[in-house]
């Protein structure tokens, strides 16, 4: 399904222009959230701030707040964001002050540190005004921290792993307000160099597939893999997952026809049986054949019809939210209905902007069409998964699995369609375990 990027917010400062291939990057970022149920506040105004003061120990601390407003796990609506800019030691309010989008269900807000120093946080609100034009505060348990015990963020989200030398704790407030206060204190943070992968003219090749040109990128060496983006993405949203499949395999990261740098600007329609040619093809041009495959989305789709129609292609499969055919007994009923609205709206602007995107999101509305018995032609040692979140209907990814004989199947709880993303460190690992298993004779 359409893979739209959103994510926990673990965000990189861009410090400097891009070179040919990286980027420099600080290297901890960390953030905690919440997330907030608004639908009953449609149109009202809001202001979400919260109390900080920080001592920074060099040039890297940046601070900001974000407020992210959704309607579901693949869609968001408004995005704000508030920097702290002081150079001072004393507490300070930081705020965002807008309105809730009539559509959204959910807020997200967030809290966002980078560089070495002490970062000190208290009294997180959540005000929504009211019909009177009082401002009313949102319950939000332990936003004062006074109550959290030996976990100073319980019941609030953050990053899946705390980067190396960062510590969270729970200090005094030395002030007239007094009372406790949380402290993240960070003290290894440095400037890295980021490979800008999907970009990398370094490693970048093209190959002519049925009169396309296919861009992609090479990294790593060993046992080939190949990594297949979703319906929208390109070889960029692989970018938490290259530099650590590269460790073990060598990856082979393609950008599918009418994406990324892969540019068709052909009419013609799209199909899933198209892109698995054309990975076929490619496959051939490189001399390869027994490649280990990991599709994302529609990526996964296209990496069962491989392993349906060239078996001597595919070594060990691996799917990550894929699906047989694009209905309600396999896509969750909101996102069929986004689908629909946004193919409507894009037709009735049929501008050449939004001519590809017509293509891709036709596409998904038609596609794919592999029948359940189709499953059984795979040999390949074959891992299903999905987010426990998913669009990808939790019954549908059960059926997919249980068609495939040498099949494995995990659904990764409280995630989304957007794990590899959003919690990269066990995708990867899970990924990488499954790979390293050894082969059973049957």
């Amino acid at each position: 399904m359409r893979s739209i990027k959103f994510n926990i917010i673990t965000l990189l400062t861009i410090l400097s222009l891009t070179t040919f291939a990286q980027t420099k990057v600080v290297s901890n970022a960390y953030n905690f959230g919440i997330i907030l149920k608004i639908e009953k506040f449609a149109g009202r105004d809001f202001r979400y701030s919260l109390e900080l003061k920080s001592t920074e120990t060099d040039s890297l601390k940046k601070i900001f707040i974000q407020t992210r407003q959704v309607i579901n796990d693949d869609e968001w609506l408004d995005n704000n964001l508030a920097k702290d800019v002081t150079k001072d030691t004393l507490w300070h309010s930081l705020k965002i002050s807008s309105k809730i989008n009539p559509k959204a269900k959910e807020i997200w807000l967030y809290a966002n540190f980078e560089g070495n120093g002490n970062f000190f946080v208290d009294n997180l609100k959540f005000e929504i005004k009211t019909e009177s034009g009082d401002w009313e505060e949102f319950p939000i348990k332990n936003a004062d921290f006074e109550n959290n015990g030996n976990d100073p963020l319980k019941g609030f989200r953050t990053n899946a792993n705390i980067p190396a030398g960062t510590t969270i704790g729970l200090r005094n407030r030395t002030d007239s307000i007094g009372g406790k206060a949380l402290l993240i204190k960070t003290t290894k943070a440095s400037v890295i160099l980021k490979t800008n992968y999907g970009n990398n003219k370094r490693v970048g090749r093209y190959s002519n597939i049925n009169g396309i040109k296919i861009y992609y990128e090479t990294y790593g060496t060993g046992e080939p893999l190949l990594l297949l983006h979703g319906n929208g993405q390109s070889i960029v949203d692989f970018n938490k997952q290259i530099p650590e499949l590269a460790k073990h395999y060598h990856v082979i990261a393609v950008d599918t026809r009418a994406h990324g740098k892969s540019i068709d600007n052909d009419s013609s329609k799209l199909s899933y049986d198209i892109f698995a040619s054309d990975m076929k093809i490619l496959l051939d041009s490189l001399n390869l054949k027994k490649v280990n495959i990991l599709g994302w989305s529609d990526g996964g789709n296209t990496g069962l019809i491989m392993a349906i129609k060239y078996p001597e292609y595919v070594g060990k499969l691996i799917v990550m939210g894929a699906n047989l055919n694009p209905t309600e007994n396999a896509v969750e009923k909101s996102m069929l209905n986004r689908l629909k609205k946004d193919l409507k709206m894009l037709q009735q602007k049929n501008d050449a902007e939004s001519k590809q995107m017509i293509r891709l999101l036709s596409m998904l509305s038609t596609e794919p069409n592999i029948k359940v018995e189709e499953l059984h032609k795979i040999a390949s040692k074959t891992l299903v998964l999905a987010g426990e979140r998913d669009v990808i209907r939790a019954e549908h990814t059960k059926l997919i699995a249980d068609n495939i004989k040498n099949s494995k199947l995990i659904i990764f709880k409280k995630e989304t369609h957007m794990v590899p993303e959003e919690n990269a460190s066990l995708f990867n690992k899970t990924v990488i375990d499954f790979l390293k298993e050894p082969e059973t004779k049957n």
